[in-house]
């Protein structure tokens, strides 16, 4: 971690300077390693309990090759250094839960930029803000855009640190309403039913029919968002706009992260969201991606999209769930800046079947 190696990021970050990016934006961007175990079971057996068993029974085969003499005693001898490797190979290792780690931590690399680099230059670097700072009043001219007529969109965002970025960047360029819900601390815990009724509430109101664009990370609760609202408002336009999954489970470049427990089972994730069973049970368990880690032009661009479709595609029929409307607008690049594969986050047959078989 040095100067040179984090104003590259930046500038790579902020699209040499178009855009206004957060210090959480900036930490994933200048990450330099995300380790990640899977959980592992119990196994071998306790110290005590083999050396209990083995030193006796040595003793006693010692003892035999000492009474017996001839070959009996030869095959107790041979049996004395077999006890003992097997007693030292059945090692005991503890059950080990699963986890997940960016390196530096977010702790360590904000009193960096808080503590040297400010004490340096006197400030963060040129287009980053805090997002754990309340927005000054230029920020907040520029999130509320001069609008020439009502809101055409409501943006619907679960990750404050988004919502603050999409607000420094007067994005998206409509006249929108932009939604954001509370701070979720990813310290674990049953949180996923709680951040679903959330959202449920947030919109509750805003019945104005606008259509929603969802923006969420890849977890249990952000996998529920979209069929919940399409559910809750049968009619209304929602676009998925967050990170699916599928498209960043198998990205070594994505960045992964646990949280234990999300009070959600991987049947309801399978059967409401649609999500295979082998996704399902990670997000179930506790594994997410964070969509704040996506480089922002590609979040930008993301965004965008999806708000531009939400506005001009027709609303579906009250009461038939989904059709055009069911995709996704997010994967997760291999390269800052390369577009959008065309057929990305277009769904599948399957996925079309199960909106049919549960309308």
């Amino acid at each position: 971690m040095h100067d040179l190696r984090i104003r590259r990021r930046v500038e790579r970050a902020t699209g040499d300077g178009r855009l206004r990016i957060t210090l959480t934006q900036l930490w994933y961007a200048c990450r330099s390693s995300n380790p990640s175990s899977e959980a592992s079971p119990r196994r071998g057996i306790r110290a005590w309990v083999r050396w209990a068993v083995a030193l006796p029974l040595s003793a006693a085969l010692v003892a035999g090759a000492v009474v017996a003499r001839g070959g009996l005693g030869t095959v107790c001898l041979w049996l004395v250094p077999v006890v003992l490797v097997l007693a030292a190979a059945l090692r005991h290792r503890p059950e080990r839960p699963a986890s997940a780690l960016v390196q530096p931590p977010e702790s360590t690399f904000r009193a960096l930029m808080h503590g040297a680099w400010t004490a340096t230059y006197g400030g963060l670097p040129e287009g980053v803000v805090d997002d754990r700072r309340a927005a000054g009043t230029a920020a907040r001219r520029r999130g509320v855009k001069e609008r020439s007529g009502p809101p055409e969109v409501v943006v619907l965002c679960t990750e404050p640190v988004v919502a603050r970025f999409l607000m420094e960047n007067r994005l998206p360029d409509r006249p929108h309403n932009l939604l954001t819900t509370k701070a979720a601390g990813r310290t674990g815990g049953p949180d996923g039913p709680g951040r679903v009724r959330e959202v449920l509430e947030l919109l509750a109101g805003h019945r104005t029919g606008l259509p929603v664009v969802v923006v969420h990370d890849a977890d249990a609760a952000g996998t529920l968002l979209v069929p919940v609202l399409r559910a809750a408002h049968p009619g209304r336009t929602v676009v998925d706009a967050g990170l699916r999954p599928g498209a960043v489970s198998r990205n070594r470049r994505a960045v992964r992260r646990f949280s234990a427990g999300t009070g959600l089972d991987a049947e309801l994730l399978r059967t409401v969201a649609g999500v295979p069973e082998q996704e399902a049970e990670a997000l179930a368990e506790g594994w997410w991606w964070p969509i704040a880690a996506v480089p922002p032009p590609v979040l930008a661009e993301a965004v965008t999209k999806a708000v531009e479709h939400a506005v001009r595609a027709p609303a579906p029929p009250p009461y038939l769930p989904g059709s055009p409307l069911a995709q996704g607008f997010l994967t997760w690049p291999d390269t800052v800046g390369k577009p959008l594969p065309s057929g990305a986050g277009t769904r599948s047959r399957s996925d079309r079947k199960h909106d049919r078989s549960t309308s």
